[in-house]
């Protein structure tokens, strides 16, 4: 069954974007300012740690061709990787 696409504000902009449930915790959001990212339900839950640029960072990936994936590692601190 393929998951369908959820109405959902962008947690990095608030604007109006799109989510559909990602394995294996977590969302892929689309959003028209951002573009999509992949984001963990734990970094979600602590989307006001979530810096400013991570925005940047995103769309460095994009620009390479990658996917971002936000996330929390063991220190509590917010993480943009390839996805």
């Amino acid at each position: 069954m393929i998951a369908q696409p959820q109405p959902a504000d962008c947690p990095l902009c608030s604007a109006a974007a799109e989510r559909v449930r990602a394995a294996p915790r977590g969302y892929r959001y689309t959003c028209p300012s951002c573009g999509s990212f992949h984001i963990s339900s734990v970094a979600l839950r602590c989307r006001q740690d979530i810096p400013a640029s991570a925005r940047e960072d995103i769309r460095r990936l994009r620009a390479y061709g990658y996917t971002a994936r936000i996330d929390i590692d063991r220190q509590h601190a917010v993480r943009v990787t390839p996805a």
